[in-house]
């Protein structure tokens, strides 16, 4: 009854101001003025997922905020003017409940001590006016804070992110309050990965390699992961895939076949691949790896002075000194002019 009387009012009001004008102003192009609320959005993407707010940005100008301007028990368009609209381009989870993807409009129930977000399927209303609780999709309850620093401006904010969540912050003059969201990345991925490889990237070695590297990375999918690497070297075996392959063999569990695997990458790869793959085996101070790998991209090019450079790191971790002095003095023989500096001073290192 309450919402039909309001119905009535807002009809009755708009209807007299058409009498108004027709009659006094017969006002057919008003001009466009700047908004006392600021029209904003702001989105955030985990992984595939994009989160957007897009929400009119009210301003306390000296009024009393909490409680007087936004009465206590009573819904909230949590913004001004129309819907204040929370969009998710895939399914999510806020403070461990589920929400499908979808739009949303969001309103507030503020009161004292703790705050009810609602999710409404309906986004399309003028503000809370038209609210209705049948047409709730959720509702969660969260605890009210103090803000350090009054605020002018009502904002949200992406807080606390991490790969597979994040939190959205309200703050407004004196108080603010935040949720959280949550959601299954690599499971999104995974499915987003295979619809990718039933299109044109099937026929590249390198999609099937960026698919399965992903879940090496992860640790995530193993077994198809391997099904993946496999379709890859297929199309073109070289140092990458093969590299993406010993390192999911490794996580299966299966230490001879990742060996095997990786001396196969250190047979086809190029001398470039073997010096890049040669400083992450520094990095993961397996220095002796490292040397030996650094002396096959030397096989492959003789005059390759960051492999000279590097095998000579290798060694001198060592404590190989002799080795590492003739590895530097071959790369201070073949190092471009504003690099032999740097071969020098290695050198002198040793003594």
């Amino acid at each position: 009854m309450k919402h039909i009387a309001l119905k009535l009012l807002i009809a009755l009001v708009i209807f007299s101001s058409e009498i108004l004008s027709a009659q006094h102003f017969n006002i057919h192009n008003p001009i466009i003025l700047p908004d006392k609320s600021q029209q904003s959005m702001i989105t955030q993407r985990i992984g595939y997922t994009d989160i957007t707010i897009r929400y009119h940005s009210p301003g306390s100008r000296g009024r009393v905020v909490w409680g007087e301007l936004i009465p206590y028990g009573k819904v909230w368009r949590a913004g001004a003017n129309e819907n204040t609209v929370f969009t998710i381009t895939n399914d999510v989870e806020i403070n461990g409940q589920k929400l499908p993807a979808g739009s949303y409009g969001l309103h507030l129930l503020p009161e004292e001590n703790q705050w009810t977000f609602i999710f409404s399927k309906n986004h399309t209303s003028w503000g809370s006016y038209f609210y209705e609780e049948e047409e709730d999709a959720l509702r969660i309850t969260v605890p009210v804070q103090n803000n350090l620093d009054e605020r002018e401006w009502l904002s949200y904010d992406f807080k606390k992110r991490e790969r597979d969540t994040a939190s959205v912050v309200l703050s407004w003059a004196s108080k603010k309050v935040e949720f959280n969201i949550s959601l299954n990345v690599d499971e999104i991925a995974l499915e987003n990965i295979r619809k990718q490889l039933r299109s044109d990237a099937y026929w590249e070695w390198f999609s099937w390699c960026q698919a399965a590297d992903y879940c090496a990375e992860y640790k995530i999918n193993t077994k198809e992961a391997l099904e993946w690497i496999d379709k890859s070297i297929e199309l073109q075996e070289n140092f990458s895939n093969w590299d993406v392959k010993a390192k999911l063999l490794k996580q299966s569990g299966n230490p001879k076949a990742a060996e095997a695997a990786i001396q196969r990458a250190i047979e086809v790869g190029s001398d470039i691949y073997l010096e890049r793959y040669g400083r992450r085996l520094l990095r993961e101070e397996d220095f002796e790896g490292a040397a030996y790998v650094f002396g096959k991209a030397i096989k492959k090019n003789e005059t390759y002075w960051r492999a000279h450079f590097n095998q000579g790191n290798a060694f001198k971790a060592l404590k190989k000194n002799k080795d590492a002095k003739k590895s530097y003095e071959l790369a201070l023989k073949y190092a471009p002019i504003d690099r032999k500096d740097l071969m020098t001073k290695s050198i002198e290192s040793l003594k």
